[in-house]
């Protein structure tokens, strides 16, 4: 086995188990908080609370890794993960369910940043595929995640299911950190450290139009993320049930396409997918108020994750090329800073649409801004140059 595909083999495992609750969140959580009486700004602001922690350690810990290597920030971030669960177990009111919210924030800023500087580390020629790869295993544990809710939720009340959700899943998260401390391999040289180069390091003016791009296309996609299980309940009158199903296809076809679609990527390049994948997010989001059957939605937010899925690991890719290794945590940390940013004003922006505009408002919005960064990416998106 070669080096690149040992250390995703490594990381497999322990990415799995602390994504077990993370796909069924965007559904239980508003579930959960809108039945302990929290109004639709404070559910969608548990979004924002989430990505405002992203924002504020994003830079630090991306600077952090390059001083201290992957694999330490990803034993961090694992147990950031353990504390958080425990707490979301214990969380009965809102200042726990806000402070559990934020401690999550913080585990998966220092995931994210070892597990993409590690990808970037190995300076493979697929980098699309690898990232589709890494997402592949959050979603596989997020699919053992889903039937978990449904054997705690089936016949017992949902606190009670809640508590005994997140607590399996805190012990699923300490088994990963036993796991990782012995079996995680560190990929980043610390003795070719350049101090110099990390303090003063700035994004070259092509990174720094991908991170702008992202920090705008992640305001579009958190407007309606934020909404998803408000909008069908009140569009489609839905219970908990006929929310999960029409999640859970395409959480299964992006658990195990995910690599394909990184490949797919690669080989028609990055302007040609970020263009495809932008065009389907316009499209997508312009029908999905107009549709009458739940299941039918169901079928076409397939197709939205499946180009948002497209566009996230294309922009991933190629930030990375071209990056030197003594400052590629800090990169990488730029990007998410950029990122989060986003997925802060999205929320707000959707939760204020939704209840004062309308139902169709978050989606409309959403469309709008697809179609402009679609006409930009024509002229404007070039794949950079090393």
């Amino acid at each position: 086995m070669t080096f690149e595909k040992n250390v995703l083999a490594k990381i497999s495992l322990p990415i799995l188990l602390i994504s077990l609750p993370l796909t069924s969140m965007s559904v239980l959580l508003p579930v959960f908080t809108t039945r302990l009486g929290l109004t639709p700004i404070q559910v969608t602001g548990l979004f924002s609370v989430f990505s405002l922690g992203l924002l504020i350690f994003r830079l630090i810990v991306g600077y952090v890794s390059d001083k201290v290597g992957r694999k330490p920030i990803f034993i961090l971030g694992i147990l950031f993960y353990v504390v958080s669960y425990f707490v979301f177990y214990k969380a009965t009111t809102l200042p726990l369910i806000y402070l559990a919210r934020g401690l999550q924030s913080i585990a998966a800023v220092f995931i994210s940043i070892s597990t993409f500087s590690m990808i970037s580390d190995l300076n493979g020629k697929n980098n699309a595929y690898n990232f589709g790869k890494l997402g592949s295993y959050s979603e596989k544990g997020g699919l053992f995640g889903i039937a978990l809710c449904f054997a705690f939720l089936y016949n017992n009340k949902l606190v009670v299911g809640w508590a005994n959700l997140f607590f399996t899943c805190s012990v699923a998260a300490v088994i990963a950190l036993v796991y990782s401390l012995f079996n995680i391999m560190e990929t980043k040289s610390i003795n070719n450290n350049n101090k110099d180069n990390i303090v003063k390091f700035l994004l070259p003016s092509n990174k720094m139009k991908i991170a702008l791009f992202n920090l705008v296309a992640s305001i579009f996609t958190s407007v309606v993320s934020s909404i998803f299980v408000l909008y069908l309940q009140a569009r489609f009158d839905s219970d908990l049930l006929e929310i999960a199903l029409a999640f859970i296809l395409p959480t299964m076809i992006i658990a195990f396409s995910s690599p394909r679609i990184g490949t797919i990527s690669d080989n028609i390049g990055a302007k040609n997918a970020t263009t495809i994948s932008l065009l389907l997010l316009f499209i997508t989001l312009l029908v999905i108020p107009y549709l009458e059957n739940i299941y039918l939605y169901g079928v076409i937010w397939t197709i939205y994750c499946i180009a948002l899925t497209m566009l996230n690991v294309t922009i991933s890719s190629i930030f990375v090329e071209g990056i030197v290794e003594e400052t590629k945590g800090s990169a990488i940390g730029q990007l998410s800073t950029a990122t989060n940013i986003g997925n802060t004003i999205g929320p707000i922006v959707g939760g204020l649409a939704f209840q004062n505009i309308g139902l169709k408002a978050p989606y409309l919005i959403s469309s709008l801004g697809f179609v402009i960064l679609f006409s930009l990416s024509l002229k404007n998106l070039k794949h950079p140059t090393p």
